[in-house]
């Protein structure tokens, strides 16, 4: 028999905590005890062997320090920014950290940008299959990446038939990409977009590979046996192709002359780029196979 453990989720009224809630009470291996909003204080964790986070950064942090100070601190799983260069956590990406993340105490989970971009780029630039700087990503999220906080940006008049860039060169998410690939930060053309979609991201990249490089064979190597990434080749994924679900896909065209290759990365901003890429850090962690819940 496999462990069932108590949870707790805080900020699981928002967008994030909401698709935990669904996901988690799926799972055999998983009883939420606590479902509680970002205002909650950490005492209302009590007794949960594992804490889940989809709060504000500021919000994170002042739990995490909360949680340590208790008699048997729970395992923390944090959805937020709060953590994601701090070395006393685990960054939360499976198909980089897995070892590391199953005896974790604090798992940083990726954003959902940083895993789109990583996912596509970390091999190759491991593998010498492409140059490491000038690389542009050009990446579209739907609104619920953005929270469910009011603003006037994300009113449906703002939205609707609407598409803009934002944060250009100066979003939060492009160091994490650039530490997790190992790319040149100074030369990376991170340009986020807003679409006038609910939920879905697409990132396109354009790379220059090296002399005679086999993306398909760098990319088989990497992520031939990962259960949530799926390699589609010439055939470039889209957002109903992964919506709802945990998978990342991978589509890629090199130009005829091999000096330019177009990389597409699709993933759903809330599930592998949030909720979904959590439980798949928990049942690292808590020992249930990695799929439990989420294929």
């Amino acid at each position: 028999m496999m462990n069932n453990y108590s949870i707790a989720v805080a900020g699981a009224t928002g967008y994030a905590g909401r698709e935990l809630l669904r996901l988690l009470a799926r799972h055999p291996g998983a009883t939420v005890a606590a479902g509680l909003d970002s205002h909650a204080a950490p005492a209302a964790a009590a007794g949960a062997e594992f804490v889940f986070l989809a709060t504000p950064p500021e919000v994170s942090r002042t739990w995490v320090a909360a949680l340590r100070q208790t008699a048997r601190p729970p395992r923390v799983i944090d959805l937020s920014p709060a953590f994601r260069d701090d070395p006393a956590a685990v960054y939360g990406w499976p198909e980089k950290h897995r070892a590391a993340i199953r005896n974790a105490a604090l798992v940083a989970n990726p954003g959902c940008y940083a895993t789109a971009a990583n996912t596509a780029l970390w091999p190759l630039v491991q593998a010498g299959a492409i140059a490491p700087a000038e690389i542009v990503c050009d990446a579209k999220s739907g609104a619920s990446g953005a929270g469910r906080g009011l603003r006037q940006d994300l009113h449906f008049c703002e939205l609707e038939a609407n598409c803009k860039a934002y944060h250009v060169y100066e979003h939060r998410h492009a160091p994490e990409i650039a530490a997790q690939s190992g790319i040149e930060l100074a030369s990376f053309a991170f340009t986020p977009h807003l679409l006038p979609t609910t939920r879905g991201l697409l990132a396109t990249h354009y790379v220059r590979p090296a002399a005679g490089a086999d993306l398909a064979a760098v990319y088989a190597a990497a992520y031939g046996k990962e259960p949530f990434v799926r390699l589609r080749g010439g055939a470039l994924p889209e957002l109903n192709d992964v919506n709802f679900t945990n998978y990342c896909d991978l589509g890629w065209k090199v130009r005829a002359d091999g000096r330019q290759a177009v990389i597409v990365s699709c993933l759903d901003n809330l599930v592998k780029g949030a909720a979904g890429q959590a439980v798949q850090n928990f049942n690292l962690m808590a020992g249930w196979p990695e799929a439990t819940a989420l294929a």
